[in-house]
């Protein structure tokens, strides 16, 4: 791979001293194979190999790459399905526990809506992702969703959810696991989710330890995640105190990943910092579905962003950490104004948006060279434009990326060092854009009319859960 220098840009290269951004008004960065190898503010001082390729990105913005840590792909062709669809109806209707889901896809359509999903965040500057594989109801789809993960070009921790299934045993399962993991790529790696599973091995009795260890040994596992709510919702053995405390998952050295973790109890943060574990916040799922979000803006030093569908709204980072961002804002400010007083200072910094978008990603996967621009790192990086309209103008590039990019001001994207978007169009695809394009919308046609009605809900959620009465909102005269 031929060595690229960046040149003359604004770099938000990361201070590993102060564990924040640091601003480098005018610098370049040498890349050599998949690694960032230098960084200098003069270009000419860069030890650059022969025949190394130069790209000028003055006045532009350099930044590392975003890293979403919740994520399920293989269900972004029903894009729009569901604009207004809650969390208790998603389970029986578009979940991988639906038999008109799993009736609707065909292991094709589970590929090409996987790999859409990966190409529309690496638009957007997404290079890093924990999938949340649960396309679990056959073998061919677990199969396509582990394709599209690795063709797609971004940097997975491909996460398979193990769960019992009737025509897809718990043994065959770990069979083709063992079988496709064996093919080896640098950028998809091997992890668990721990949902189906969860119930199983959880037990407190140490038979989930040493289970994770075996797993652990035999597929060289990368990371462990699993959905947790608490609060009102049905419990599990998914909180940070039970998978730890009661069954000392934490001892594998894996990175675990608690994704939404809207009711954390004070023995669940004590947990987390404790054994640098994170929470995996998705603030516009959790805000469409009603998930619920009571205690995210408590643990941000253990907290990242994801996306969780992909369907329901944009799959790029920058509109969840905006979004997490006036959320926090807005809910400390009324802590403050409902106490009759006024708010004297802002309750979250931009720049721990942006953080909590790249480097708290990186540590969540215990990654030093993810989500950051230093030398060693991955050379996972973006290029915003910053000419647009929205952004032109801009003084402090944190502020312009968190408050005013999108997408459609990232004019490079690379992973590795190799480019996937270049001057504004992605580049280096597994299959030409428009054949992509084709397949994606046939199946979106084909399979969301199957979906089209939600089922009605139950008198509670799996027997359990109880229902109560939404205040909504309307535009109407009441």
């Amino acid at each position: 791979m031929m060595s690229k220098i960046l040149k003359d840009g604004t770099v938000l290269s990361f201070d590993k001293a102060t564990h924040s951004i640091k601003v480098l008004p005018r610098a370049s960065i040498l890349i050599v194979d998949d690694r960032i190898t230098a960084i200098e503010d003069n270009s000419s001082d860069l030890p650059a190999p022969p025949e190394t390729e130069v790209i000028n990105v003055a006045g532009k913005i350099v930044s590392p790459s975003f890293v979403n840590t919740h994520v399920h792909m293989w269900q972004s062709v029903y894009r729009t399905l569901g604009p207004n669809v809650i969390l208790s109806q998603y389970f029986s209707w578009v979940s991988q526990y639906s038999e008109a889901a799993n009736a609707a896809f065909t292991p094709d359509d589970v590929y090409i809506s996987s790999l859409e999903g990966y190409i529309e965040g690496l638009n957007g500057g997404v290079t890093s992702y924990v999938e949340h594989a649960h396309n679990n109801w056959s073998a061919l789809v677990m199969r396509s969703g582990y394709r599209a993960a690795v063709d797609g070009g971004a940097r997975v921790w491909w996460c398979y959810d193990i769960a019992p299934r009737l025509d897809f045993s718990v043994d065959e399962q770990w069979d083709i696991y063992d079988t496709i993991v064996q093919k080896v790529s640098s950028r998809v790696l091997p992890g668990l989710s721990l949902d189906g599973l969860g119930s199983s091995i959880l037990n407190g009795d140490g038979t989930g330890l040493d289970f994770i260890r075996e797993k652990t040994a035999k597929l060289n596992l990368q990371a462990l995640s699993m959905h947790h709510l608490g609060g009102p919702w049905p419990q599990g053995n998914t909180s940070p105190t039970r998978v730890c405390a009661e069954n000392d998952l934490h001892s594998t050295g894996l990175p675990i990943i608690f994704s939404h973790a809207p009711f954390l109890t004070k023995s669940d943060m004590q947990i987390l910092r404790q054994h640098d574990l994170f929470v995996s916040i998705t603030p516009e799922s959790e805000c469409h579905y009603g998930h619920g979000q009571n205690t995210g803006h408590l643990i941000s030093d253990q907290a990242c962003l994801g996306v969780d569908t992909t369907w329901t709204f944009s799959g790029d980072m920058l509109s969840q950490a905006r979004l997490w961002l006036q959320l926090v804002r807005l809910r400390n400010y009324t802590k403050t104004l409902d106490a009759g007083l006024l708010p004297n200072a802002n309750p979250m910094a931009v720049e721990q948006a942006f953080l909590l978008a790249t480097r708290q990603g990186g540590r969540a996967l215990r990654r030093d060279d993810i989500g950051v621009i230093t030398v060693g790192a991955k050379a996972d990086l973006v290029v915003f434009n910053g000419d647009g309209p929205n952004m032109l103008g801009w003084s402090d590039p944190v502020a312009a990326v968190i408050l005013h990019a999108h997408p459609g001001d990232v004019e490079h994207v690379l992973v590795d060092g190799e480019w996937r978007k270049r001057d504004f169009q992605l580049v280096n695809l597994s299959q030409p854009w428009e054949e992509l394009r084709s397949q994606f919308v046939e199946a979106a046609r084909r399979i969301q009319p199957q979906l089209a009605t939600p089922p009605p809900l139950r008198d509670r959620l799996w027997g359990v859960g109880e229902f109560g009465d939404v205040e909504c909102a309307s535009t109407l005269r009441q």
